[in-house]
């Protein structure tokens, strides 16, 4: 128990109140200031040093084949990872990473139960001397240890592994200079890695992304270097106060006084606000260019549906096709000044206002007024979206109705190619009333035949009872 004591001892020394603290603080010039830091971090890092320590020989005593005798599980622990958070009070992240450089700087357990060599005695001596720190020896034990894993000869790797330890040493070297210099070492060591690492990352990249409950649109990415590049030199691009121009001019740097005036009313969003920004914008000048994919007939396209009422008066809301969350008027209005959208009206029966045109086909505006008021097709329990629909004459093109040529959208309805050839074969009728579709079941299904609603329209208003 004397180390124990000895720790304990230390801390009642290094206790203290904030008052007490801020008053040592306040007392320092800005030189003793900065010895007094580097002084505290010297301290942390000797600690460090025992920290993991402790963590290997918990994790050498916890390995699996000791079974319920290993000391984790002895002590009712699943893991050591869990044994290191419960005393020490640490995540389970930084338990973990304990546990990792700790059972790396130590050596293999052999069949006896010796222990061999230690694999990385450069990086376990500066860090017990206090000259590395601990998220330094992680990565630079780390990464030697990917040179053997590579099948680099042991000479090399030690080679590597002072190199690391001296540079890092000599040169004052941070944590994140240190791991640069270990990639470019890396490099140089084993420079046929590079595909298999890269094939590796290539299986890693993700993109995930989908509607909260609240309403917003999340989700997690991961990007290989190349991707990741792009993104960052468009978002710097973008984001840099000394870039101007326009889309026909292209872009120019700033004078001074521009960069002074515009500096001067600089905007408070958050960087990460601007980020998000910066990303929507890049994919709504994308989406618009003349050679992107076409849907319909047309480039990608907002679809924000909202009555008349709500436009006129700027209150009360409308709806972005595809997203469940409503916005509000003010946001539709903004959208219509400043993105590529199509703002499609109804009135208080939930009709689309009529914008069509005389064409035997519908247009590709037509689709997006269709898709707007139907929301995919109008078949009852069809949940196939906009995209994946044909759009259907209500009334035969060739009727007495609607004469050849005419093809308005108050006639037409969204059916998938299922309902929509079914629809021609079979009992079921469509007809529209009001501007609204509604289906007309077989008399065997409904002696009355009574007119069913069809569409998934989100801006009706229902007739007060």
């Amino acid at each position: 128990m004397q180390i124990a004591a000895r720790f304990q001892g230390i801390a009642a020394d290094l206790r203290g109140d904030a008052g007490e603290k801020d008053a040592a603080m306040a007392g320092l010039g800005d030189e003793d200031l900065l010895e007094v830091m580097a002084a505290i971090e010297a301290a942390g890092r000797a600690l460090s040093a025992w920290q993991i320590r402790v963590a290997g020989e918990v994790g050498v005593r916890s390995r699996s084949e000791l079974g319920d005798e290993g000391l984790s599980r002895s002590q009712n622990f699943t893991s050591p990872v869990k044994l290191v958070s419960t005393v020490t009070g640490t995540s389970a992240r930084e338990s973990k990473s304990r546990l990792e450089i700790g059972r790396r700087l130590r050596g293999t357990v052999l069949l006896g139960g010796g222990e061999g060599p230690a694999p990385f005695p450069a990086v376990a001596q500066a860090l017990d001397e206090g000259s590395l720190g601990a998220e330094t020896a992680s990565i630079i034990a780390s990464r030697c240890a990917e040179l053997a894993e590579r099948g680099c000869a042991p000479d090399v790797v030690a080679s590597a592994e002072q190199t690391l330890v001296d540079e890092t040493i000599t040169n004052h070297l941070t944590a994140d200079q240190t791991s640069r210099l270990t990639t470019h070492l890396r490099e140089v060591i084993d420079p046929d890695g590079a595909e298999p690492r890269d094939e590796r990352l290539q299986q890693q990249r993700s993109l995930t992304i989908g509607q909260a409950s609240d309403g917003m649109i999340r989700g997690r990415f991961a990007l290989t270097p190349e991707q990741g590049s792009v993104w960052l030199a468009s978002i710097q691009a973008m984001q840099s106060p000394r870039i101007a121009g326009s889309p026909s001019s292209g872009p120019r740097f700033l004078t001074e006084d521009e960069y002074v005036a515009q500096t001067a009313t600089a905007d408070i969003h958050s960087q990460v606000q601007k980020n998000a920004d910066t990303i929507t914008e890049l994919i709504a000048r994308a989406a618009g260019a003349p050679d992107m994919p076409r849907l319909n007939g047309a480039t990608t396209t907002l679809n924000v549906h909202i009555t008349l009422d709500n436009l006129e008066t700027g209150r009360g809301v409308g709806w972005i096709d595809g997203i469940n969350e409503p916005v509000p008027a003010s946001t539709i209005a903004q959208l219509r000044c400043s993105s590529p959208t199509a703002v499609t009206l109804f009135n208080d029966r939930g009709a689309v206002l009529y914008h069509g045109k005389t064409e035997r086909l519908f247009t590709p505006a037509q689709n997006r007024a269709l898709a707007a008021r139907d929301g995919g097709c109008v078949w009852p329990d069809c949940d196939r979206p906009p995209s994946f629909c044909e759009t259907h004459h209500a009334n035969e093109w060739v009727s007495a109705d609607h004469p050849p040529g005419r093809t308005d959208i108050d006639n037409g309805v969204l059916l998938c190619h299922f309902h929509h050839s079914h629809l021609h074969k079979s009992s079921w009728k469509l007809t529209m009333q009001s501007g609204v579709p509604h289906l007309i079941p077989p008399r065997w299904i409904d002696i009355e035949q009574t007119p069913i609603p069809t569409t998934r329209r989100r801006t009706t208003h229902r007739p007060a009872a």
